[in-house]
């Protein structure tokens, strides 16, 4: 694809997830994304999900290797006076600074945002954390699951009755926090591109979070709705969107307006559930639940998941197969879109490595194809680009910026 941010310098800091992800969405456009890392163990990911062998040997776990691929490593050990005097130079230049520590944690370091804009004004500086830089968690430790608590999605989440609150199974807050910060550095770079102006960002998980689950809070500020537990229903209160048994796999169905239902009783050849007055409006279906369940799952079991995707989504129903991971990747629309995407292993190790690409298309391409880098793996080219030369790369080694 063509490289929008062809010629954007990112300066990153960040680690494991939610900062990681941002710069990756930067670096499929084309950004010289800068990842520094601490030696010796580097980013945290480096560590988590970890596959045994070559690759682990290597510090690339599953974990790394999703977001960091197409990001050059720079390892420099921050508390050395000779890594500040790196970082100035590097940040001259710059166009984007992005970190993810605790609220505070950079000026502590002396590389906060004051810091950077004495350097270079018109820097673009987007500080990630848990709760923001204000307020009177900023600065509290937190983690994804943590977030999904305290915003009440979790509340929205798992089975009355039987499973409790129950988080989502994935990092969902992290990875929305990164798209977030993805974007909101996309629209300072505009500002930056039309008005030669910097920004400062603060991105809070716990925004994020909240943000994602609006329509829920405004139903409670606005009208008092407290929502219960969902399970695999739907938000807005149709009864007929949720998770069906068939006689192999699961469906999940969103109906969700009277059209689609009486849409779905037909391609089920069940139009007696549209006259049934128990089942005739939104209302009636709302007090009949369970037993309207009842009847379409007896219809279900008589074909398979994908049978009955075929046959709702023809008439317009939404409904797609609960798939599994090793499904979903061989799916024919996954594989039509390209999405699952292969790439020259990182260096040293032979063959290649299959990642999820970037989730847009630019002019039919979605996103770059470069390796992830190995811990420190540009340092030298990096500090090169920067006018050392190979005595100063030495002598910056053994006043310990780097190992």
């Amino acid at each position: 694809m063509s490289a929008l941010l062809d010629g954007i310098k990112i300066i990153d800091f960040t680690q494991v997830i939610s900062g990681p992800y941002a710069t990756y969405m930067l670096a499929q456009q084309g950004a010289d994304v800068i990842k520094l890392e601490l030696p010796g163990d580097g980013d945290q990911a480096r560590g988590m999900m970890l596959p045994s062998g070559d690759f682990a040997d290597a510090g690339h776990s599953a974990m790394f290797l999703a977001f960091n691929s197409g990001k050059r490593s720079l390892a420099l050990n921050l508390k050395s006076p000779a890594a500040k005097e790196i970082l100035t130079r590097l940040i001259k230049d710059a166009d984007v600074i992005i970190e993810n520590f605790k609220a505070g944690a950079m000026e502590r370091l002396g590389f906060g945002y004051e810091w950077a804009r004495e350097i270079n004004q018109n820097i673009i500086y987007c500080s990630i954390s848990g709760f923001g830089q204000s307020g009177p968690r900023a600065g509290a430790a937190a983690y994804d699951p943590v977030i999904q608590a305290n915003s009440g999605m979790m509340q929205l989440t798992g089975h009355e009755g039987i499973t409790g609150p129950t988080k989502v199974g994935f990092w969902v807050c992290d990875m929305s926090t990164g798209m977030t910060a993805a974007f909101a550095i996309s629209a300072a770079l505009s500002k930056l591109h039309r008005d030669g102006e910097g920004s400062y960002i603060d991105i809070s998980m716990l925004d994020v979070a909240a943000s994602l689950i609006s329509p829920m809070v405004t139903n409670f500020l606005n009208f008092g709705v407290q929502p219960s537990l969902m399970g695999n229903g739907s938000p807005a209160g149709s009864t007929v969107s949720t998770v069906y048994e068939t006689g192999e796999g699961l469906l999940q169905v969103a109906a969700a307006t009277q059209g689609q239902f009486e849409a779905q009783a037909k391609a089920m050849n069940r139009q007696d559930l549209i006259e049934d007055p128990r089942f005739s409006s939104r209302q009636d279906r709302i007090l009949h639940a369970a037993e309207l369940r009842q009847e379409l799952l007896v219809t279900f079991s008589e074909a398979d998941a994908k049978t009955w995707e075929a046959r709702l989504s023809a008439v317009g129903v939404p409904a797609g197969v609960v798939h599994s991971i090793e499904e979903m990747v061989k799916d024919p629309q996954i594989v039509e879109r390209g999405l699952v995407r292969e790439q020259q292993a990182p260096t040293g190790l032979n063959g290649y490595v299959q990642t999820i690409g970037a989730p847009f298309k630019v002019n039919g391409e979605n996103g770059l194809s470069a390796a992830a880098p190995n811990l420190g793996e540009h340092t030298e080219e990096i500090l090169m680009g920067l006018g050392y030369s190979s005595e100063d790369i030495s002598s910056l080694k053994v006043q310990g910026a780097f190992s």
